[in-house]
């Protein structure tokens, strides 16, 4: 299946997010909305989420804050929201106060609730093997907030069975009222039974207390700590992060099974590092608005240059056939929230109030997001003052304090001189074009920018027809932002999307041969396809095909450019959307591994919306040893 669109704005977006489910107890008051690349200010990892009486509740690790210098966290502070937009941080519930053999360690807290009481269940000690004090805990109370006290003043688990190390634990109230939880890093994973007391382990049918349910191993991505389960259709769902947690190979995979005891068959990636926005998100929690019915997933991600954890949430959706679309980690921010957390500003007085970012007239203030696009669709809202000028800047590097103390983009409203403009900075300013346009001082205008290799061209109000468009070369990707030129301005509504896509978890059909999805990134079949994810077929027979969705964003003519894997073993493709072929059979073959982009075709859409891209294998080279298609990503340059 092919991505799906997560924004009006985005260009043909695939979504690469599996998708979850779980049930939660209560009513939300008002559908989430998306605000911010993080959602609570400080460092924090490993989210649980719940609902109850209409307010979410999350459960993180607590990292070292800045001005900190203890290493290991030994409290958890929670989180509660109506409306996933707005936060109250209720600190220290679970600590060494209240936990008494809790000595150097406490992570991954995860909630429960039961006849009237709230549990949060917790790793501590880090133990690694039997007959050592620590392990997984309980705690109760009679609120969600607290006050919670220890409720067996002992670990539940204290002793590693079936290789799997007590911590990381969920917990899972199925359709009957049993509950159970699952745990276990190190590779493998457990589920135990849990008594209607919610702190003392029942047995198995064959008297047994520990029973193994680790994802079937396949070598590629295996099972390695964090399990999430949930249900939906009958079906058993669970997630578990993959990887190495302190990098970027850590990522959210997802098995599914007909029996809550397994076996759980893995069915690919859910979300992983994306090197647009945030590297090795893991270790999560699910929730679904009872208002909206949408699904989202809570997780912890790095930024590009952070090695410090934060929180995030985005959307997520199921296939028609029940498996989950892989996520795309946005990056949006409408300043519902009143904070610009994940903003990094340069100059000028800013301030987030009143659902925008406002900054007061400075010469040459700047606001940057952690990011690093090259081909890109940037929209916001701009409303410039009376002098100066206001817009967005993208592909900057080199940041500094001063009007042009940066390297990159910018495309500015200029209401002075009644004209967008758009230039690039070096420590110094270059003009590279202007429009006329009437501008209103203190007036909205929805702003787009859409960066494609050379071609950029910048939008206002009208989003089919550019106001400015040039071609220039000087810098590839970097970071973006807002910025003012002796302006006092506002910006709101803030979405940035990558418009190259990854060619992952696709139709493929193959009469004869393997596919290979979802490599690259340093952990899968192919360590260096352009340093993301993409599709193999090894394919030896013509007429093996893979198909994904192309989600067309204007009726217009677009190059279409592929990013593929060339070699001795590679064959050819044609391809076709909607069943039309469009330009030449394509030869990859060459003597050695490099790793290319081709302008495939040249193609007029009389229409936008999805469109069915399909690549069918033609043949080989004589040369040729196979007839393998490797694909990396696909992106749709307008013309």
């Amino acid at each position: 299946m092919g991505k799906i669109n997560k924004s009006k704005w985005v260009l043909f977006c695939f979504s690469i997010v599996f998708g979850l489910i779980v049930s939660m107890p209560g009513l939300a008051y008002a559908a989430p909305i998306h605000a911010g690349p993080q959602f609570v200010d400080g460092y924090y990892a490993d989210p649980d989420v719940q609902i109850y009486n209409g307010t979410y509740w999350v459960y993180p690790t607590r990292s070292t804050q800045v001005g900190e210098s203890n290493t290991g966290a030994k409290s958890v502070d929670i989180f509660s929201s109506t409306d996933m937009v707005n936060w109250t941080k209720y600190p220290n519930v679970i600590s060494s106060a209240n936990i008494s053999w809790l000595q150097h360690s406490l992570w991954a807290p995860s909630g429960a609730y039961r006849d009237g009481k709230y549990y949060i269940y917790f790793a501590a000690n880090a133990i690694n093997g039997d007959g050592q004090l620590g392990g997984i805990g309980v705690a109760v109370a009679d609120h969600p907030e607290g006050p919670y006290t220890d409720a067996i003043g002992a670990p539940l688990i204290n002793v590693v069975r079936n290789g799997a190390g007590p911590m990381d634990q969920d917990v899972f109230i199925d359709d009957d009222g049993q509950a159970y939880m699952y745990y276990g890093s190190w590779g493998e994973c457990n589920v135990v039974k849990l008594n209607a007391d919610m702190k003392s382990l029942g047995t198995w049918p064959d008297g047994s207390v520990y029973k193994k349910v680790t994802p079937t191993k396949t070598g590629d991505n295996d099972y390695f700590e964090a399990p999430k389960v949930f249900k939906r259709n009958g079906i058993y769902y669970m997630n578990y992060a993959a990887g190495v947690w302190a990098d970027s190979s850590y990522k959210v995979m997802y098995a599914t099974s007909s029996s809550v005891t397994g076996p759980f068959v893995p069915q690919g990636i859910m979300l992983h590092t994306d090197t647009t926005t945030a590297d090795g998100p893991g270790h999560n929690g699910i929730v679904q608005s009872p208002t909206t019915n949408d699904w989202y997933i809570f997780y912890h991600k790095r930024y590009l240059n952070n090695s410090q954890r934060v929180l995030a949430y985005d959307k997520f959706e199921f296939n028609p056939d029940n498996t989950i679309k892989p996520v795309e980690m946005a990056e949006e921010d409408n300043f519902d929230d009143s904070n610009d957390t994940g903003w990094t500003t340069y100059g000028g007085a800013w301030t987030a109030a009143g659902g925008q970012y406002s900054v007061a007239s400075n010469p040459g203030a700047k606001a940057l997001l952690d990011t690093s696009f090259s081909d890109l669709i940037y929209e916001a809202d701009v409303t410039p003052g009376s002098t100066g000028n206001a817009g967005l800047v993208f592909r900057v590097s080199n940041p500094g304090t001063g009007a042009d103390a940066y390297q990159g983009y910018y495309a500015g409203l200029d209401v002075p001189n009644q004209q967008v403009l758009i230039g690039k900075a070096n420590n110094n300013w270059t003009s590279l074009a202007t429009a006329p346009m009437s501008l209103t001082a203190n007036t909205k205008y929805h702003v787009k920018i859409i960066a494609q290799d050379d071609s950029l061209k910048v939008y206002v109000g009208d989003m089919t027809t550019p106001k400015v468009s040039v071609t220039d070369s000087t810098y590839k990707g970097g970071s973006v932002g807002v910025r003012t030129y002796d302006s006092a301005a506002k910006f709101d509504n803030i979405s940035v999307q990558s418009s190259r896509y990854e060619t992952e978890n696709l139709i493929v059909s193959a009469t004869s041969g393997d596919k290979h999805t979802m490599f690259g990134n340093g952990t899968g079949r192919d360590l260096s396809l352009s340093g993301g994810f993409g599709t193999a077929l090894e394919a030896n027979a013509v007429n093996d095909y893979v198909t994904y969705t192309v989600n067309v964003p204007e009726a217009r003519s677009y190059s279409v450019r592929v990013g593929v894997k060339k070699g001795p073993n590679r064959g050819q493709f044609q391809l076709s959307v909607n069943g039309v072929n469009h330009g030449v059979v394509q030869d990859l073959y060459s003597t050695a591994f490099n790793y290319v982009e081709l302008n495939v075709a040249n193609i007029t859409f009389s229409s936008a919306g999805d469109k069915a891209f399909k690549f069918t294998v033609a043949g080989k080279n004589g040369s040729s040893s196979a007839n393998h298609l490797s694909l990396d990503y696909i992106k749709l340059v307008p013309n």
